[in-house]
């Protein structure tokens, strides 16, 4: 036999009818949730709002704007907005959703229960704007005069407000582009040269992605620089030859060669060619093909140049190309061993002159006791005793003196080194 449930379910009934009517004396309560919303603009923002102790109260929950406008009425949309609901997954929960939050939805908006007395629930939504530049000129570019000042402005919008910061934009791929100035909307240069123009790029960035990044061209205008690529040039006759020229300047220079009082143009005698380079439009080079020179295209030829700031120009001379004469060759000098040989010869037909032979002047020698000694012999012509005559000749044929061989030593080194 089944044991009876009846107990049971008495005690379930009490216990239900205890709770409702405990849930019935209290008053419906707005939960405590977030009171600050914040999302970017476009997204979806979710608005809370939930309502405990209903039990059997009957109660209305309305959503209105910062300017009162009831926007819905318990589950239900009322006004023409097509990106507001009402998230209503359960009795407690009565979430505003809007979608594709524009600025302009900026503000309060109050989640109301009817109850005795009313009570209310307020949402501060923020919508967080990424920034937006204004450009103050239709192509993006300002012109000035060199010397002058100049001012770039970068109008940012967006919330929170947007910092703005300025770069200098290199020129050539692959340079890290250069912080200037001081950050804000405004960037004032002084006293412009041609060295300031160029591209620059301000950026407003207020931590809500993306950041913003505009570009303004700054165009100097300047007089006209010209530069030959050499000042003197030869070339043979019946050659060509090219005459290259360089300019710079702002707005663009108009460029001519000239030779004498003409101007020269493209022709059966002369090409002339124009380069304008790609990343400054305020360079160009100019160039003259010459063909088949004749003595006739010798001179000198000018570059000329100007534009609306002044003009400028520079000379170049073409010359005849004439090969140099080489100098007849001279015969080599005496080598060292000839100049030795020479002085050699010279001193020994100083320091021994020939030997002396007798001549009709000569007596012999006595003999017997004309021998040792006798009386001097006296020769003929002479006058002289032949004692004296033995010792002339004895002198001739005596060998060279300290004098000589010295004489003869310095006089050999001394040539050794011409």
């Amino acid at each position: 036999m089944m044991p009876s449930k009846r107990p049971e379910l008495l005690l379930h009934l009490f216990y239900s009818f205890v709770i409702t009517g405990v849930l019935g004396t209290l008053k419906p309560v707005i939960e405590y949730t977030s009171t600050n919303i914040t999302v970017a603009e476009g997204r979806t923002a979710i608005l809370p709002c939930s309502v405990s102790n209903l039990g059997r109260h009957k109660v209305k929950v309305v959503w209105v704007d910062q300017w009162d406008t009831v926007l819905t009425f318990n589950d239900q949309r009322v006004i023409d907005d097509m990106r507001l609901s009402v998230q209503h997954r359960n009795e407690r929960e009565w979430n505003l959703q809007l979608d594709k939050v524009k600025h302009s939805d900026q503000g309060m908006y109050t989640c109301q229960v009817n109850t005795d007395p009313s009570i209310f629930h307020g949402v501060m939504l923020s919508v967080a704007v990424p920034p937006n530049i204004v450009t103050p000129t239709e192509d993006g570019s300002i012109t000035v005069r060199e010397g002058e000042k100049v001012t770039l402005t970068c109008n940012a919008t967006g919330f929170p407000r947007p910092l703005v910061t300025w770069y200098r934009v290199p020129r050539s791929y692959g340079e890290e582009r250069a912080k200037i100035g001081n950050s804000g909307e405004i960037l004032v240069i002084h006293n412009v040269t041609r060295s300031c123009g160029g591209p620059y790029e301000c950026e407003a960035d207020n931590t809500v992605p993306p950041s913003m990044k505009r570009t303004t061209v700054v165009k100097v205008k300047f007089q006209p620089e010209v530069n030959v690529a050499n000042k003197r040039l030869s070339q043979y006759i019946g050659k060509d030859t090219i005459l290259e020229c360089f300019v710079n300047g702002y707005p663009q220079a108009t460029a001519a060669w000239k030779f004498g009082s003409k101007q020269l143009s493209t022709s059966n005698k002369y090409k002339l060619e124009l380069d304008y380079a790609v990343e400054d439009e305020s360079k160009l080079t100019l160039t003259v093909t010459i063909k088949d020179i004749e003595p006739s295209d010798f001179g000198e030829y000018v570059c000329f140049a100007s534009n609306d700031m002044g003009e400028a120009s520079d000379v170049m001379h073409l010359l005849e190309y004439k090969e140099k004469t080489k100098k007849p060759t001279e015969p080599p000098p005496p080598t060292t061993k000839s100049i030795t040989t020479t002085v050699n010869q010279y001193i020994m037909q100083k320091s021994y002159p020939p030997t002396f032979l007798p001549n009709q002047n000569y007596a012999p020698k006595p003999q017997g006791r004309q021998g040792v000694g006798a009386s001097p012999i006296i020769t003929k012509d002479t006058g002289r005793s032949k004692h004296e005559s033995d010792e002339s000749s004895g002198d001739r044929n005596a060998s060279p003196s300290v004098c000589q061989f010295f004489l003869y030593f310095m006089c050999a080194y001394f040539f050794s080194f011409v």
